[in-house]
């Protein structure tokens, strides 16, 4: 729950710097209006906001201090993730889970495609055996290979995801 706080106070952030003390004061007077001049009150303050957006964009044309990352940062897509969900209903909440899920298959590959190529810079002799790898004395064959160590370690999902992008990684460009 403290998290959710620490994240849509971005958006509070936000909203408070294309506003007013006075826009705010009509926010707070809102519900204390009669029901039928509500909704008028509601359009006008959204109205005044825009108007203030306006001007406020027009006199500091630069850009917003904290509302970007810097080309050298990697955005943190499974904390957008996180953050959009606040705002999501339940079937887009379901489908960023699902991004989340994919995204973190793909680091999980990536980490290990990373390691199994510093085992063979290590190892280039093995080609592809490592020393991880134990013989069966009996047929001379590998038992248990470092991939197979590797693929060991993932979850029936993300097992699936790799797999279908050994598929797409082996079949010849289109084109």
């Amino acid at each position: 729950m403290e998290n959710n706080h620490e994240e849509a106070a971005n958006v509070m952030a936000f909203d408070a710097l294309y506003t007013t003390n006075q826009i705010q004061k009509l926010k707070v007077l809102l519900p204390y209006i009669e029901p039928p001049m509500q909704k008028n009150m509601a359009v006008y303050i959204k109205y005044m906001e825009l108007q203030y957006t306006m001007r406020y964009v027009r006199k500091h044309p630069f850009q917003i201090s904290g509302c970007s990352i810097s080309n050298d940062q990697k955005p943190d897509l499974q904390s957008l993730c996180l953050q959009l969900s606040l705002y999501s209903s339940p079937e887009e909440i379901k489908q960023l889970e699902q991004f989340r899920s994919m995204i973190q298959t793909m680091e999980t590959m990536q980490e290990m495609s990373q390691t199994f190529s510093a085992l063979q810079e290590i190892f280039p002799d093995m080609s592809t055996a490592t020393p991880f790898e134990a013989t069966d004395s009996s047929e001379g064959k590998n038992a248990f290979s470092m991939m197979d160590m590797l693929m060991n370690m993932l979850t029936p999902e993300q097992k699936e995801m790799f797999e279908m992008f050994q598929q797409q990684s082996s079949e010849p460009p289109i084109g």
